[in-house]
This record gives structure tokens, sequence and C-alpha cells, in this order.
């Protein structure tokens, strides 16, 4: 745990203010949906990250990069931005869907390990992700680049949400159950 709480803290530290800003800027701009891709691990980390975007008032989906390329892309539209998370920057599916999608006109943010791979080169803004070593005792197992990704987009959504005038109202309509519901009713 504290090995991947040091790579999150690392991470934090190494985003540059003027990216970050260039990210939320171009997630402000969306007018549909936040589309959030990836596959395998990393699409794990991005099905939460479209739930942590949708429950705090920025609506968003999860489309696992194989299953965009055997017709989910039927999903996307005009007005969407797209969230593109490899670990490595190299997944065949997710480069392919990136390179769909910049036919498309639609903006990509990547979140990736490696700013210098194919996937960066392909996205509109880039956020590094990369960690010096994984918790797995072979450093192989994404572990902390995980956590790390997952930071960065939990950020992502909170500044929009924060900037947004999200408010405790506004969970509760979309959260109507269970405790976190009953929390922001104030019960």
């Amino acid at each position: 745990m504290l090995h991947e709480a040091e790579a999150v803290r690392r991470a934090s530290e190494r985003l540059e203010p003027d990216v970050v800003a260039e990210a939320l800027e171009l997630l402000r701009t969306c007018t549909r949906l936040v589309i959030c891709i990836g596959t395998g691990t990393s699409g794990l980390v991005a099905a939460k990250l479209a739930a942590t975007f949708t429950v705090s008032g920025t609506p968003a989906v999860f489309l696992n990069a194989s299953n965009a390329l055997h017709g989910g892309l039927g999903l996307i539209q005009s007005g969407d931005i797209a969230i593109a998370v490899s670990n490595s920057g190299r997944t065949a599916e997710t480069l392919q869907v990136a390179q769909q999608l910049n036919e498309l006109d639609i903006l990509v943010i990547a979140l990736t390990g490696d700013t210098q791979a194919p996937l960066a080169h392909q996205a509109d803004v880039v956020l590094d992700a990369s960690v010096t070593a994984e918790a797995c005792p072979l450093e192989m197992v994404p572990t902390a680049s995980a956590a790390v990704t997952l930071a960065m987009g939990d950020a992502l959504a909170m500044s929009l949400a924060g900037r947004g005038g999200w408010s405790r109202g506004d969970l509760a309509r979309v959260h109507p159950a269970g405790t976190l519901g009953a929390w922001a009713r104030g019960q």
C-alpha cells in the first residue's frame, strides 16, 4: 500500500499544471458523454473512472476497446470527449480506437505510463501516469500504475464537479439508494 501511495505522490508532483488545465478545459467543452476507453486492467480502471465522472455530474460511459472495434463505436457522437487508458500506451485495440476517434474528430485525453508511446501521439492531451516500479514482486502486474491512473482520473472528475457547482442534492438525485445516497440526503 505504501508503494502505491508513494507512486501516487510522485505522479502528483510530476503533473504539469498547464497540461491538467488543458485536459480539464477539454472535459468542460464536452456537450454529451465522456467515453472512458481501455482494455484489460486499464479497461477496469476506465470503467471505474466512468462511474466516478457520472456520479459527480459529468455523464460518462465505459467502452471496452475490443467491443468498440466490433460495433461499439456506434455509441460515439459529436460532442463526446474520450479518455483513453493504457499503461503501456501500446495496446493494439486502444490504439485502433484512438485512431478511429481521431477520424471522427473526437478529442482524446490519454492517461498512459509512457508519454512517448503511440497512444500519446494520437491524443490531444497526455497525462503522465508512469511509475518507476509496480508493487508486484515481478514488477509486472499493474498495481501502482493502476492506482496512479485511478487517482488522476478521480482528480479530473472531482475538479469538474467542484467547478460545476455539483451539490449534495445532485448526488442524492443520482444515488437514491445505499449509504452514500442517505448521506447525500442528510440522513
